[in-house]
């Protein structure tokens, strides 16, 4: 008798716990918008398929910071007079997701437009056509 309340007790157990585990996925996707924070350094730059040199004494191109508040600020590296200087360009952007492009207004109403051709949490390219122009940024975070 012990032997089969013991079976029952199993089989009833089994029965209840070999459901399916349905756990809600409440995990959201990171967005473009979300992911493009922060500091990107341009590790390559290519102008119509050419790669662009930083300039000595400069160790790299500069770098891009995207804020939260839609604020963009190219910070561009170039050798003048033998020092490296940052020039700033600041801009205003948004991102369309679906297209996975940035635009990006200066205060002069001069627009860039850039498209996300891969992002990661460490690595970005960006590609800008302008007429037959091609320059694409290889970034690093």
């Amino acid at each position: 008798m012990k032997k089969l309340l013991f079976f029952g007790l199993i089989s009833s157990l089994t029965m209840f716990s070999c459901g399916e585990d349905r756990e809600d996925d409440t995990t959201q996707q990171v967005t473009l918008s979300q992911k493009i924070i922060g500091t990107w350094t341009i590790s390559k730059k290519e102008s119509n398929g050419a790669i662009i040199p930083a300039q000595n004494p400069c160790t790299n191109h500069g770098n891009f910071v995207f804020n939260s508040d839609k604020k963009l600020y190219e910070n561009y590296k170039s050798n003048v007079n033998g020092n490296c200087v940052t020039d700033t360009d600041s801009h205003t952007y948004t991102i369309d997701e679906n297209s996975q492009m940035i635009t990006a207004k200066n205060s002069y109403g001069d627009e860039m437009i850039y498209t996300v051709s891969n992002l990661t949490d460490k690595e970005m390219v960006l590609t800008n056509i302008e007429g037959s122009d091609i320059t694409k940024y290889s970034f690093t975070k």
